[in-house]
């Protein structure tokens, strides 16, 4: 699931080209991913409460499975964004679980390195999944990348169904939040179409205030309810410990870094280098073996050293990767490239296995469902936002697109550097919550 987030970047190009679509609709193939996943990623507390792991698991599988096929046998843009839709939906009732059933199957001094292990599927399957992609649009078609993964569903729902454990009846059964779901659905699609509304009518129309006039309105409105509600999908309450509370700022940045980078990258390499879609997967690969040596050695780490500083030190290294990148020339070498995405996949390979164990440590355990799908809940929020904004701030600064020849080219690499900087300076501005993480090690209550 977390391969097919991102395994799409480097076809869109070709999709754009096959379907005769800009920049602004192409970006929801990977936003309306990301912004569904993150509207059904809170309910994974509920399933898991009321028909359990093993029953969830397989279920959304399978559906995951029937989503892919619908995507790879589109024939028309608005069919393709439903399927990429549907996927992300069914992905966000899977992917928090994970957390769950290691905190509690694992002993403490073991969590460490069972949270390398998970953040390995979690962080390195946006740097492979690329470049596995890529060869795919090159040799196959791009539809092939819909189809890529479901031997791998196919292997989940039987592995699920043999080893995860059933639903625990002691655990007792609670109200679904209907209307805390409608409100946070209505809220991340108002917020998102709001941007690209904006980008093209103007951010002083009556229809992107309007727009912003609502998810204000929803704002309050989810508040309200969800602190009221017995049993809310989104748990305010947790954001009053301040331990959480920083480690969701971190999370926000991280979500918002990994994301946007992952989609800019493909599409500045192909259309500023101009590297074919097997080549730009490629450029991933080497980034994908250094997190993959870093998320195995932060999880020993995490064993022994401080959570916190094993996050700033990860934060460092990404954004020092996109500010050199920023720069332009430094980047238009394969291998100077290779080797500055290698140094922030180290960084995002330090940070994940980090921030969940940071963040959660401190939690109670019958908390822990909610405190880890509101943690995925706000890295994925990060995220599409992130491909969102950075895309209507990408066709904002593209001026090159009414010129032609060389101006055309160097506007476009400038655009990309700025999207470039701007990431990376998130990342520099994310290390003050992360520090304030350390700080509250001292105050293990985690008051404010």
């Amino acid at each position: 699931m977390v391969v097919e987030a991102t395994i799409i970047n480097v076809a869109i190009p070709t999709i754009m080209r096959e379907f005769v679509i800009g920049p602004e609709a192409a970006q929801w193939l990977s936003a309306g991913f990301l912004g569904a996943m993150v509207t059904t990623m809170l309910l994974a507390s509920w399933f898991e409460r009321r028909f359990g792991p093993r029953t969830t698991y397989a279920g959304a599988l399978v559906l995951f499975s029937l989503a892919s096929l619908a995507g790879g046998l589109a024939e028309s843009i608005p069919v393709l964004i439903a399927a990429r839709v549907a996927q992300g939906a069914i992905s966000g009732l899977v992917q928090p679980l994970g957390l769950v059933v290691i905190f509690r199957v694992f002993a403490p001094s073991e969590r460490g390195r069972a949270m390398s292990v998970f953040g390995l599927g979690v962080v390195l399957a946006p740097a492979l999944g690329p470049a596995v992609g890529g060869y795919l649009v090159d040799l196959v078609s791009w539809r092939a990348i819909f189809f890529v993964t479901l031997p791998l569903c196919v292997g989940g729902v039987f592995l699920s169904l043999r080893y995860l454990p059933e639903r625990d009846c002691e655990i007792p059964f609670q109200r679904f939040d209907a209307v805390g779901l409608a409100l946070m659905g209505s809220f991340i699609f108002f917020l998102l179409t709001g941007f690209a509304v904006g980008n093209a009518e103007g951010w002083t129309s009556l229809t992107f205030q309007f727009r912003l006039a609502i998810c204000f309105f929803l704002t309050v409105a989810l508040v309200g309810w969800e602190m009221h509600f017995p049993h809310p999908l989104l748990q305010f309450r947790l954001f009053h410990n301040s331990h959480f509370a920083a480690s969701a700022l971190v999370a926000f940045a991280y979500g918002l870094g990994l994301y946007g980078s992952t989609y800019l990258v493909p599409l500045y390499v192909q259309s500023v280098l101009h590297y074919d879609a097997g080549l730009s997967g490629l450029l991933l690969m080497p980034g994908g073996l250094a997190m993959a040596v870093s998320i195995i050695l932060t999880g020993r780490l995490l064993d022994r050293f401080a959570a916190q500083q094993l996050i700033v030190t990860g934060l460092l290294f990404f954004a020092a990767s996109l500010l050199l990148i920023a720069i332009g020339d430094v980047a238009d070498s394969f291998a100077v490239l290779a080797v500055l995405l290698a140094l922030g996949r180290v960084g995002l390979g330090m940070t994940i296995p980090s921030l969940n164990l940071g963040a959660l440590q401190l939690i109670e355990s019958p908390q822990l469902a909610q405190a880890s799908g509101t943690l995925n809940f706000i890295r994925q929020l990060g995220g599409a936002i992130g491909v969102n904004v950075l895309t209507t701030l990408f066709s904002r600064l593209n001026a090159g697109g009414l010129h032609s020849g060389l101006a055309a080219a160097a506007s476009m690499e400038r655009a990309f550097n700025v999207c470039f900087a701007i990431v990376g300076m998130v990342f520099l501005l994310a290390v003050v919550p992360a520090l304030r993480m350390r700080r509250d090690l001292a105050n293990p209550e985690g008051n404010a």
